[in-house]
């Protein structure tokens, strides 16, 4: 990935947070929302860019559309903020991520590992 890319990318995430944290989008299922940006990935042309996010106060689908009902208006701030000729379209997705790792981290939880005894190791046994 180039460097102009990887810093775009940058700046777009830091923008984008910032204007969750200041309030800027009045949506309801946004507003009443803990919001992170959690990646920016930006195509190389720069023309559109997947912003994964999670929320914490509402249901993750809700919040989901009301960013998308916001993404023009969040990429017109986009574009003014970082001096873009042309800003990103705004495609929002849910970062799925840390939900999969607490899921496996509960599997792995209730495996029994034999130990090299030949004893079983219990989960959170610690030996």
């Amino acid at each position: 990935m180039s460097v102009r890319v990887d810093r775009v990318r940058g700046e777009i995430r830091k923008e984008l947070a910032a204007m969750l944290q200041r309030g800027d989008i009045h949506d309801p299922k946004v507003a009443m929302s803990l919001i992170s940006i959690t990646d920016v990935t930006l195509s190389r042309d720069l023309h559109y860019a997947v912003v994964h996010f999670t929320a914490m106060g509402q249901e993750l689908a809700e919040v989901h559309s009301g960013l998308r009902r916001a993404a023009g208006f969040m990429r017109a701030r986009v574009g003014r903020a970082l001096g873009l000729r042309l800003a990103p379209e705004l495609r929002f997705e849910p970062d799925l991520s840390f939900k999969r790792a607490e899921q496996i981290e509960s599997l792995l939880k209730t495996i029994d590992i034999p130990s090299a005894d030949g004893g079983e190791l219990r989960p959170g046994s610690g030996a």
